[in-house]
């Protein structure tokens, strides 16, 4: 495959993964009326993805790891989140989530990654 030709797939996967990156972000939170789990569990979410795509081709690594599992995260509102809990004095409940969020994330990614091992051998 010619280096055109990776790169236009990739760019095509990074479009179409993100749109349906972007999309289930929305339907959890359409779906998940505590902004805070909505958030936690798009991240995690993308984390397990992200563990899983790391054993794909390289193309789809690029459309389901950067395309759709970018999309689904939501790191920014997490860091807004975060900051909006510290300015209100919410110090305790800002560290738990940001201290879970982390450690949930790792672990998703952990658990996408030993699934998607079993899988390819």
């Amino acid at each position: 495959m010619s280096d055109a030709t990776w790169m236009l797939g990739a760019v095509l996967g990074v479009f179409f993964g993100g749109m349906l990156g972007g999309f289930v972000r929305w339907a959890i939170m359409a779906v998940v009326h505590n902004l805070l789990m909505a958030t936690f569990i798009a991240n995690i979410a993308a984390s397990g993805i992200i563990g899983v795509a790391i054993f794909l081709p390289s193309m789809w690594q690029t459309a389901v790891g950067v395309g759709f599992a970018g999309a689904l995260s939501t790191l920014s509102l997490l860091a807004r989140q975060l900051g909006a809990l510290i300015k209100d004095g919410k110090f305790r409940l800002a560290a738990e989530y940001g201290i879970s969020t982390a450690a949930f994330a790792v672990l998703a990614a952990g658990i996408g990654a030993q699934v998607a091992s079993f899988a390819t051998r």
